[in-house]
């Protein structure tokens, strides 16, 4: 039942992700929350992670930090509508609203907000905080919607924003300011799970050799960051110019992410779907990448080019030139795996 009154929330509020547990794609946290608040108990953060490709695709910019994973970059490119897609995977009707609309028509769009709150669903936005984009679920408001509830992170409980400064038109790193609102409609069919599962691995190949001219995904991506290491980027680069995360971390945290959390996914699409015999070399795969990354005695963490990289190695010629080999060599992984699959469903 619909209530109006000046401050609300959602009935279910829980912890909105756990980084402990390779939660490290917000996007489907975000996702997972609407749909617990719907009801859906399939839809959850793995379902998430594996319909977007964010657990299974290595990322790699060509220009500018473009955020954590698959989803973000593609929509660093303004399509909105890969968004209404996932939902739509899942049977709802959904639609990303752009900033431009929200700035354009505020009211409106804050009124949807609340009304969405009201019937106790949460509203999935891209709010940037100190310049980057976040994702945050609204799930409250107080004073008739002058603040905003929302969760995100690894929190249990709701924080508070004021509703001004989420409608904040400046462009600056000092004001929080959305990219953007999802809101998801109503159930329009009831979706086959095992289908759902087979189409997004069937569907990797595609994913793992999307390229544009701003980023590419896969092998391309694993060897686009080894040339970069190697093309004197880092040369004359002084110390405080040099941002660990944004510049080389956040491509070893997608790496070691994937490698240790894809295997879920990939468990129910071959429970449901007993004919992908080939979803156990996959598992391989992904695992021979996981020791790459931090188990092998000549990992990439243990010869300095994982989580502790360092301005030092990365302008050393040697250090760098072995790091760049041992990074390429996911590549190879990445392109056993298309084949993998490519041609298993060729077989079928």
């Amino acid at each position: 039942m619909t209530t109006k009154q000046s401050n609300n929330k959602i009935p279910k509020i829980h912890k909105f992700i756990t980084n402990e547990q390779g939660e490290n794609y917000w996007f489907n946290g975000c996702g997972r929350y609407v749909m617990n608040a719907l009801g859906e108990k399939d839809y959850d953060y793995e379902f998430f992670a594996g319909l977007t490709g964010d657990v299974f695709a290595q990322i790699f910019s060509y220009n500018i930090f473009r955020g954590d994973g698959v989803t973000d970059y593609v929509l660093s490119e303004g399509r909105a509508a890969f968004v209404e897609e996932i939902f739509s995977k899942c049977g709802y009707a959904s639609a990303f609203v752009q900033e431009e609309q929200l700035k354009a028509d505020k009211e409106k769009y804050l009124q949807l907000l609340l009304s969405y709150i009201d019937k106790g669903i949460p509203v999935i936005s891209n709010l940037r905080i100190m310049g980057h984009p976040k994702w945050i679920v609204f799930v409250g408001y107080e004073e008739d919607g002058k603040t905003l509830l929302f969760m995100t992170d690894n929190m249990t409980e709701p924080e508070r924003v004021s509703t001004e400064e989420v409608f904040c038109e400046n462009i600056d790193d000092e004001c929080g300011r959305s990219r953007g609102f999802v809101f998801v409609g109503e159930k329009k069919e009831q979706k086959n799970l095992k289908q759902i599962y087979r189409d997004a691995i069937l569907s990797l190949p595609n994913l793992l050799m999307s390229k544009t001219k701003n980023y590419c995904f896969g092998a391309s991506a694993f060897r686009g960051w080894a040339d970069e290491i190697e093309s004197g980027r880092y040369d004359h680069m002084k110390p405080e110019e040099f941002d660990p995360w944004f510049m080389y971390q956040n491509y070893v945290c997608v790496l070691a992410t994937n490698s240790s959390c894809c295997y879920e996914f990939l468990d129910r699409a071959e429970k449901l779907n007993p004919d992908f015999g080939f979803i156990g070399e996959l598992y391989r795969l992904y695992h021979k990448m996981q020791n790459m990354w931090k188990k092998d005695a000549d990992s990439l963490e243990a010869i300095g080019g994982g989580f502790n990289i360092t301005l030092e190695a990365l302008q050393d010629i040697p250090r760098r030139s072995a790091i760049a080999a041992k990074i390429r060599e996911f590549a190879a992984c990445a392109d056993e795996i298309v084949q993998t699959i490519q041609e298993s469903s060729t077989q079928s």
